[in-house]
C-alpha cells in the first residue's frame, strides 16, 4: 500500500489514439484518488499499519509512525511486522520490559494468524493506552488498527474507584470494605499477626434527621467521615457500612491497641460540633471492638461480634467503647 502516483502513470502499449489517451488519463485519475485517500487515512486519529500475505509493511500512517516512533529511514524498508514491532521496543515506546514487550507482540501475531477481531490494549511509555485490532483483507493481508483509548482507559479507572467509594463521604463502601478486609483476613492467616475490627454508629441519629433535617444529618455523617479518613493509620481500612454505622479494621492491633483507637476516635467526635443554622450541634459515637482469636472463623464473624460488642454499648448508656468478650473454648 505503500503506493506512489508514479506506480501508475505507466500505461500498456496500446496503439495511439484516443483510447491510449483515454487509459492514461483514467489511471492518473485512480492515482488521484489514491493519494487523496492516503491523505485521509494519514490524518486519522488512528494508526493504521497494512501488512501483505507475508506479514511485510506495506503501509504505515503518521499516527502509527507517532505511536511508535518510526524514523522516515524505515517507512521505505521492507519491514516484517516483527521487526517493526521490536523497533518500538528498542525506541522504549512500550512502558515494559523486553520480555513482556515480546509476549505482547506474540499475542499480535496470534491473533493475526487467527484472524480474529478482538481487541489488545498496551500501555505506552507516555503514560498513553492503545488498542489493537486486526481485520483479514479480501485478497489477502491484514489492516491492523491502533486506537488511542487513553482517555478512556482513565474514565473506566475513575468509574471503577467511583464503585468502590461511598458518594457521600468518600470511604470505601460496604462491598469494597468487605473486598479490602478479606485481603486482610488472608494476610492474617498466612502471617498470624493480629487484627482487630471496631463497628461504629452515631447515637440518636435520627433524632438529629427529625430535628434539623437530612441536609443536617448528611454533614454529621461527612463529618465523621472525615475524622476517621484523617486520624486513622495508613495501614486501616475504613468504611461506611451503612446509614450512620461505619467500620474500621486494623491490621496489627490486639484488642487493648483497638479499645484504644476506639476510645480516640469516640473523643474526637465528642469534642466536635456542627453548625445548624441558628445553633451548634454535637454527637456521640458508641463503638464494638471485636478481635481475633482460636475461634474466629472470618471477617463475617469478627463483624458479627464487634456488632455485639456495639450492642452492648448503645444499651448501657452510648457514648463508650465496648469490647467482645469471646467464651472460653
Amino acid at each position: 500500500m505503500r503506493i506512489a502516483a508514479s506506480r501508475f502513470s505507466i500505461s500498456p502499449r496500446l496503439p495511439a489514439g484516443d483510447g491510449d489517451r483515454g487509459l492514461r488519463l483514467e489511471v492518473a485519475d485512480m492515482a488521484e484518488e489514491l493519494a487523496a485517500l492516503r491523505e485521509i487515512v494519514d490524518v486519522l486519529n488512528v494508526g493504521i499499519v497494512v501488512l501483505d500475505k507475508e506479514g511485510h509493511v506495506r503501509f504505515m500512517n503518521r499516527v502509527f509512525r507517532y505511536f511508535w516512533r518510526v524514523p522516515d529511514d524505515m517507512v521505505t524498508g521492507d519491514l516484517t511486522f516483527g521487526q517493526l514491532m521490536r523497533h518500538g521496543r528498542g525506541m522504549r515506546a512500550y512502558a515494559m520490559t523486553h520480555e513482556r514487550a515480546e509476549a505482547y507482540l506474540d499475542k499480535q501475531m496470534d491473533i493475526i494468524r487467527s484472524g480474529e477481531d478482538r481487541p489488545l490494549q498496551m500501555r505506552l511509555a507516555n503514560g498513553g493506552m492503545i488498542q489493537f485490532r486486526c481485520k483479514s483483507l479480501p485478497r489477502g493481508g491484514h489492516l491492523l488498527s491502533y486506537g488511542n483509548v487513553s482517555e478512556l482507559a482513565k474514565e473506566a479507572a475513575v468509574f471503577e474507584r467511583l464503585a468502590c467509594l461511598d458518594g457521600l463521604t468518600g470511604l470505601n463502601n460496604r462491598r469494597h470494605f468487605m473486598t479490602l478486609a478479606e485481603m486482610e483476613w488472608s494476610r492474617f492467616r498466612r502471617y498470624g499477626r493480629p487484627l482487630a475490627l471496631l463497628m461504629m454508629d452515631i447515637d440518636f441519629f435520627k433524632s438529629v434527621n427529625d430535628r434539623y433535617g437530612h441536609d443536617v444529618g448528611d454533614e454529621v455523617i461527612k463529618t465523621i467521615g472525615n475524622i476517621m479518613q484523617n486520624h486513622k493509620r495508613t495501614s486501616d481500612v475504613v468504611g461506611r457500612i451503612g446509614g450512620e454505622e461505619f467500620a474500621l479494621l486494623l491490621p496489627e492491633a490486639a484488642s487493648d491497641n483497638a479499645a484504644a483507637v476506639g476510645e480516640r476516635f469516640r473523643r474526637l467526635v465528642a469534642e466536635c460540633s456542627l453548625d445548624a443554622g441558628i445553633e451548634r450541634i454535637s454527637v456521640t459515637l458508641s463503638v464494638g471492638v471485636g478481635a481475633t482469636h482460636d475461634q474466629t472463623s472470618g471477617i463475617e464473624q469478627m463483624m458479627k461480634e464487634a456488632d455485639v460488642a456495639l450492642y452492648e454499648a448503645k444499651r448501657s448508656g452510648r457514648n463508650r467503647v465496648c469490647r467482645f468478650e469471646p467464651k472460653p473454648h
